[in-house]
């Protein structure tokens, strides 16, 4: 199956995917489709991001373009994906998971086509709309992100092959493994900026004494 048909099968049959996915485990081939697969899905999904940022009739657009961060942009759409698959990862590598991490990567990577097709379209239409259809606007868009959820979440369990239950229990527990990684990189940026501002404050104090 090639790259294209995967993307093609992401959208109407995910279990398929996965199971093509783990029946290809330990093809060299195959590990290499792998790796040009997620980077260009992450590499469409980076433009994308902007294409709406940029794009997006001013009256619905939560981004002020003039205000926009483009690295900040870009961590709001990497850093949840690639922190959910090191969570679900450790968490299913605890919980007798089946997957290898390049296979998680792979499924995840994935699982953005449909934000990658329809986030287009979506932008478009949106420059014939007005403020009046924001209600309209967003759920397409918070459409896309809820079928990108139940993408992953469809992953979890059949990659792994859990039952629904464990399943549930494997989501809670990345959820809150997600938000412990957030919590301690927050926590160690506070304390690395604090630390540098005081090395400052000491240098320019010896400085100002000499």
């Amino acid at each position: 199956m090639t790259g294209l048909k995967l993307c093609v099968m992401m959208l109407f049959h995910p279990i398929v995917v996965s199971e093509h996915i783990k029946r290809q485990r330990g093809d060299e081939k195959f590990k290499r489709l792998t790796v040009i697969l997620v980077l260009s899905i992450l590499a469409l999904a980076l433009g994308v991001n902007l294409f709406s940022i940029y794009f997006t009739h001013y009256p619905l657009a939560t981004v002020s373009v003039r205000k926009a961060n483009l690295l900040l942009e870009c961590g709001k759409l990497f850093v949840p994906v690639l922190t959910w698959v090191l969570a679900s990862y450790a968490m299913t590598t605890i919980l007798d998971g089946a997957t290898k991490i390049g296979e998680a990567m792979l499924y995840n990577a994935l699982t953005l086509v449909p934000y990658v097709l329809f986030t287009v379209p979506a932008v478009l239409l949106s420059r014939i709309m007005d403020g009046g259809q924001a209600g309209l606007y967003f759920i397409m868009t918070g459409g896309l992100l809820v079928w990108v959820a139940a993408l992953m979440i469809i992953g979890i369990k059949e990659m792994n092959e859990y039952t629904i239950r464990k399943t549930l229990l494997v989501v809670l527990l990345t959820v809150f493994t997600m938000a412990v990684i957030w919590a301690t990189a927050v926590l160690l940026f506070t304390i690395s900026s604090q630390f540098v501002t005081m090395i400052r404050e000491v240098y320019f104090e010896i400085v100002y004494r000499l």
